[in-house]
This record gives C-alpha cells, sequence and structure tokens, in this order.
C-alpha cells in the first residue's frame, strides 16, 4: 500500500467518524448499510439503492429539522 492509498483511507475513515459525531448513530446505520451492499459478492439492487437513497433523505430531512 502507497502513501497515497493510506491518505485516502485515513481520509474516508475521518469522514465517516465526522458524519456520525454530527448526525449520530443512524448515520452509520446507512453508511454501513450501504457499504455492505457494495462490498457484496453481486453488487446492490436498484431496490437496495433506492432504499438508502430514501434513507439518506430521511436523515436529512430529520437533521433540517432540528
Amino acid at each position: 500500500m502507497d502513501a497515497s492509498e493510506l491518505s485516502a483511507i485515513v481520509n474516508g475513515a475521518s469522514t465517516v467518524i465526522s458524519l456520525i459525531e454530527k448526525y449520530g448513530p443512524d448515520a452509520w446505520t446507512t453508511i454501513k448499510t450501504a457499504v455492505e451492499d457494495t462490498v457484496s459478492s453481486d453488487g446492490p439492487t436498484a431496490a437496495d439503492i433506492e432504499s438508502i437513497y430514501a434513507k439518506c433523505k430521511a436523515d436529512n430531512a430529520a437533521i433540517q429539522a432540528s
């Protein structure tokens, strides 16, 4: 692994942690589900993507309302 790959991993982890700190545990659930569906052997279905997108929109609406 070279420095740029390591940097990308650290930056990604930092982003995820900051989202969880800012928006709470629901952000982690949404991120985890998206990652699990993306890395599965057959990938996410269109329904999976639509479900994750709807959850992100609902999370965002709740955040904006608070």
